[in-house]
């Protein structure tokens, strides 16, 4: 039977509780590849609202989303009763460690679905912007947002620090870069890259319409809040993972990659520069991390990351701009607003990776 430990439990039985509760590298894979369905889903439903297709609810598309979230849940309930079957004593032990927040999105993602139904039954289809603000779609993110973190909220439980190979990271990768992909699916009213506001085609378009100085102003209101708002997507899910682990080479430039892409596909990759503009942005993240080595207790180095990424972004984004249709805005609201972005970036950084601190910090 083993030794009787301090908390009058069996060694080895309790060794099999521990044991149990982790979930394996294999099952993590399972768990992200069906968080990829379901995120792949939720883009292919956007796309299809966004080009006219017929709006009722029951539609192959949301057959779609809701076979990926049903496969996912079951997938996380056989886990847990794996488990219990396996010889854990009870049902909340039986839960794979990090998975709890997952089963709650499971429960959340189930009732924000059954409220979806009935919201439409009641109110109609939502169009536009209301769509991504209707609470049952909003309880929809939050389900799902849960659900994908599983795999990061199992390494960081399970004390995850330190230099992992892509094989062990990649679940990780894939848990925080899918729930912010989710997230930025639910802001696309403020993705940059959708709107060219500084354009000068914009700016020109607007005062042949309207004539008006208060309409640019607002235009120039509106880009410089989604230049913000969209470094901190971009950049608070990366700073996430360097907080805890020495990531791979190549984690900044497919983290980009992966973000602008699902994004682009919306609108059928009709700015497909940006992809390439975000490529090369996490490329340049990505070799200033490997020669500057801030995982080394260089926090100046964590810095020198978080500002340079945004400002090649904004940089080669501008630049492809002026080069296709000019810049219809100031030249120091544009330059400034580069410099504001890596600003922002640095400041959240402060928070990720404390001065008192040094290095990689816990928490």
């Amino acid at each position: 039977m083993g030794q009787i430990n301090s908390m009058g439990m069996h060694k080895d039985t309790s060794q099999l509780l521990i044991a149990t509760k982790q979930a394996t590298l294999i099952q993590h894979y399972v768990t992200i590849l069906l968080g990829m369905w379901l995120v792949i889903a939720i883009f292919i439903d956007g796309y299809a609202h966004r080009h006219n297709a017929i709006e009722t609810f029951f539609t192959p598309w949301h057959a779609n989303l809701y076979a990926a979230f049903l496969t996912a849940a079951v997938w996380m309930v056989y886990l847990v009763i794996r488990n219990w079957r396996n010889g854990n004593t009870s049902w909340k032990h039986s839960i794979p460690r990090g998975y709890t927040p997952g089963l709650w999105g499971v429960l959340l993602f189930l009732l924000g679905g059954l409220g979806d139904m009935t919201w439409h039954t009641i109110f109609g289809i939502e169009k536009d912007t209301a769509a991504l603000l209707s609470p049952s779609h909003l309880i929809l993110l939050v389900g799902s947002l849960l659900l994908l973190s599983s795999p990061y909220n199992a390494a960081k439980f399970n004390g995850g620090r330190g230099k992992l190979g892509w094989g062990a990271f990649l679940p990780v990768f894939l848990s925080i870069t899918l729930a912010a992909a989710a997230s930025s699916f639910f802001l696309m009213y403020s993705w940059m890259f959708n709107f060219n506001l500084p354009s000068k085609a914009s700016i020109d378009w607007l005062n042949n319409e309207y004539g008006l100085s208060l309409i640019v102003t607002n235009n120039e209101y509106r880009g410089l809040s989604y230049i913000l708002i969209n470094t901190m997507l971009l950049m608070i899910p990366l700073f996430l993972l360097m907080k805890r682990w020495t990531v791979p080479l190549g984690t900044i430039t497919v983290y980009l990659g992966m973000i602008t892409a699902l994004n682009g596909s919306l609108d059928g990759f009709r700015h497909y520069t940006v992809i390439v503009i975000a490529l090369t942005a996490g490329l340049v993240g990505d070799v200033l991390y490997v020669l500057l080595r801030p995982y080394d207790g260089r926090i100046w180095a964590y810095r020198i990351v978080a500002a340079v990424v945004p400002i090649i972004l904004w940089s080669l984004y501008f630049g492809w701009l002026h080069l296709t249709s000019g810049i219809g805005w100031e030249v120091e609201l544009w330059t400034g607003s580069i410099v504001q972005s890596a600003l922002a970036s640095i400041a959240v950084s402060l928070l990720a990776f404390s001065p008192k601190r040094g290095g990689v910090s816990g928490g």
